[in-house]
């Protein structure tokens, strides 16, 4: 059986920025090959990864988002065994520490919601190809299951983000 990462890439400048040297793309590239657990890695769109549910042989297909790019490859391996202990599709969830505001249609906010009842999602995320969307989502009614997710997980959406992101790989050296 065969673990397929997919990159799903989106074509904004971000992506292709450099940490360390590295685009954010070859970091993620990076997390799925040093997990251990992937067999092959392919960097496509979210309407494209939904072609490895065809492929014959692909038990699991782990989906990472390059603007994550310092994801541990630990979070890779929790996903995938995972999916392979049942779950249809495995998620990584940190806890939400800002404080959020529910607001009505014209913008007054209307109560603090529960932080207790939040969870952040993260990438990578692994899914059985039966249970992918041709959009790369998660299809409805699929057993889906959350592991631990990472805090150096972030996101980077900007160039302060990158920074951020830098100073952080920086430190674990």
């Amino acid at each position: 059986m065969t673990v397929a990462g997919v990159v799903l890439v989106s074509g904004d400048e971000i992506e292709s920025a450099r940490l360390d040297g590295t685009t954010l793309i070859d970091h993620a590239v990076s997390a799925l090959r040093g997990s251990g657990v992937v067999d092959v890695v392919s960097v496509l769109s979210p309407a494209s990864a939904s072609v490895l549910s065809s492929v014959d042989g692909v038990e699991v297909v782990v989906l990472h988002d390059p603007h994550r790019p310092l994801a541990p490859a630990s979070l890779v391996t929790a996903v995938v065994a995972a999916v392979r202990a049942g779950a249809d599709a495995a998620l990584p969830v940190v806890e939400v520490t800002e404080t959020v505001k529910e607001v009505d249609a014209g913008g007054r906010i209307v109560r603090t919601v529960p932080r207790d009842e939040l969870v952040q999602l993260q990438y990578p995320r692994a899914v059985r190809p039966s249970a992918l969307r041709p959009d790369g989502s998660v299809a409805p009614g699929a057993r889906t299951v959350m592991v631990p997710g990472a805090t150096d997980a972030f996101a980077v959406r900007d160039r302060l983000d990158l920074e951020l992101a830098a100073a952080v790989l920086a430190a674990r050296t």
